[in-house]
Parts: structure tokens; sequence; C-alpha cells
């Protein structure tokens, strides 16, 4: 009997071990799971020429980190459509010319399809600088590029496909209207707009300061008369 008891205590013991230690294996699988966004495009060969130039440009690693990071990602049809010989020039220059592209396609921070919709009509910052976010009919387009696929979900952020390559920053036109933030949840579009903000803010307070010793300056000059 008492060998019996043993047993089954025994066996108990398994069981609620099986279940205590199921939650940590099951997150331990999903995070197993997971992919970067490097390592979601070198699984796509739609994605191989944009992975050799990430690889050329060394931002592998860069791509590779915590994040977060939203790439717009143009596919092999994309490159293809460049002028003759543009990709070999950029891939003849990796750490200046093909660096300075590749970073128009990367925002720091997770934006998805529903808040760069809503930043259609201004220009938003990427690494690389400012790209116009616009609305086609239904169609998103970034940089001139057509969003074509959406919210593909990385461990370190999201990839937007698009099927042309950005190829310059946006010249600011007169009067487009360039939002502080664009609401994303943990993060955001940050637009070159708050930087010119910060400096009038800074301007204004000097201006305020210039006034308020002309007064004091003006009230002794009283005083001595």
């Amino acid at each position: 009997m008492r060998k019996i008891m043993v047993a089954t205590v025994s066996m108990a013991a398994v069981a609620l071990g099986g279940f205590a230690f199921s939650p940590v294996a099951g997150a331990q699988e999903a995070e197993a799971e997971c992919q970067s966004i490097v390592e979601i495009a070198a699984g796509n060969p739609d994605f191989s020429t944009l992975v050799t130039a990430v690889t050329e440009a060394g931002l592998v690693e860069t791509l590779s980190g915590p994040g977060p990071f939203t790439v717009f990602a143009p596919t092999n049809a994309a490159f293809a459509k460049l002028p003759a010989g543009t990709l070999d020039t950029l891939l003849a220059d990796p750490s200046g010319a093909l660096t300075d592209v590749l970073k128009l396609h990367v925002i720091s921070g997770k934006v998805d399809a529903a808040a760069a919709t809503a930043a259609a009509g201004t220009n938003v910052t990427t690494l690389g600088g400012p790209v116009a976010v616009a609305l086609s009919g239904d169609s998103l387009t970034v940089g001139g590029a057509t969003v074509v696929t959406t919210d593909i979900e990385a461990c370190n952020g999201v990839i937007h496909v698009i099927d042309s390559v950005i190829t310059a920053p946006a010249a600011a036109a007169a009067g487009m209207p360039m939002p502080s933030r664009v609401d994303t949840g943990d993060s955001g579009l940050a637009a070159s707009a708050g930087v010119n903000a910060g400096l009038i803010a800074l301007l204004a307070g000097v201006a305020m300061l210039g006034m308020g010793t002309s007064s004091v300056a003006l009230a002794r000059a009283r005083r001595q008369d």
C-alpha cells in the first residue's frame, strides 16, 4: 500500500512539474520562431537583391538589432526598374551612396500600415532624411514607391513591401504640413519639423529675454533722469 502511495505521489509531481514548466517552454518556442527583419528578408527570394545591398552596406547587424524598425523593402523587381548601371554604381560605393539610399527605406520605430496611411500628405523622417508619404487613389506611396504589401511582422519591427527604390530624400514643399509626431502606440514617425519647432521656440525665448533686458535698462534710465 505504501509503495502504491509513493508511486502515485511521484506521478502527480511529474504531472504538476510538466504543467508548471509548459508555459516557459511555449515562450521559448515562440521566441525561437520569431525572426528579425533581416532573417525574414533573407528567407524570401524576392528580397535577394535587398539582402545583398544591406550586407554590402554593413547594415545587417543594425537591422538585426532590437529596434524596433520599420522597413520599406524593395523587391528584386523594384531594383530592376532602376536605370541601367545604377545598382552597380551603388554597390561600388557601399559605405556612401548605397548606405544613403538604404537609409531612406528605414524608420526608427514600429509604424504599421494604419499609422503610415494617417501620415499621408506629409514628409516623414527616415534614417536617410525626409520622405514624402501620399495616397494615390487607394494606394499608399512612400518616396514615390507604391506599398504593395503591409505589416509583415518581425521580432524587431515591421516590413512593408514597395515596388520601387527610393533614391533621394524629399524636398519639403512650401506649406506642406510637417507633423511632430504620428501616433503609433509605443513609437511614431518623427518629422523634421520637430527640429524646426525647437529652433523657433529657442529663438522666441531669446527674443523674450532680450525684451526683458531692454525693459530693465529703460527703467533704470528713467530713474536716473
